[in-house]
């Protein structure tokens, strides 16, 4: 098990490397432009870009690098664009590992992974070849390494499977907004539009 970050417990987190993969594109691609304008010596293209240059990137980390799944002891963390939610092992009523990862809560609720690894198990077309160790008799793909991370720590950690959950008994889910993101990315977008208005 990983080692404990600090003001978070030690587990595991898991993100999309598709997403991962555009996020980093797109802080390149911003990265780049900026780059070129200065190396050109267009100083003021560089200062007038800045606004929508810094939104790209602050999209580019908020969608696509941000988000994912981070499973440990004390419970499930969905990180989604805008908004995190803890959920402690004691209202996790089960996970769905199939297309995207889905928790269904004591209460009747579910909360979707938006940046979690997706497609755990899907049925082969009939123009693929399966390796047999890939799939069960049913013919349906078994789970990526990603999934069988997430399902091996429910089948340790999970209510069902431990008397005493680890944490607060009957701790509700809590939901953290990225108040400071939203706040920049708002203020980007204020400049930007400003610029526009000025420019036109």
């Amino acid at each position: 098990m990983q080692k404990a970050a600090r003001g978070r417990p030690a587990g595991v987190t898991l993100r999309a490397r598709a997403s991962v993969l555009v996020g980093i594109a797109l802080l390149a691609l911003a990265a780049l432009l900026l780059a070129d304008a200065l190396l050109r010596g267009r100083w003021d293209v560089a200062v007038l870009s800045l606004p929508a240059l810094g939104l790209v990137a602050c999209l580019a980390v908020e969608v696509f690098l941000r988000p994912g799944i981070r499973v440990h002891h004390g419970g499930i963390t969905v990180i989604n664009p805008l908004h995190t939610v803890e959920v402690p092992w004691s209202q996790v009523a089960g996970v769905t590992t199939r297309f995207l990862v889905s928790i269904e809560t004591v209460g009747g609720g579910r909360i979707r992974s938006w940046g979690a690894p997706s497609a755990a198990r899907s049925r082969p077309t009939r123009a693929r070849s399966v390796d047999s160790t890939d799939a069960d008799a049913g013919g349906w793909l078994r789970p990526s390494s990603p999934h069988r991370v997430i399902e091996s720590y429910v089948a340790q950690f999970g209510s069902s499977a431990l008397p005493a959950v680890v944490g607060a008994p009957g701790a509700a889910p809590r939901r953290r907004w990225h108040t400071t993101t939203a706040g920049v990315a708002g203020a980007l977008v204020l400049v930007a539009v400003f610029q526009l208005l000025i420019g036109g």
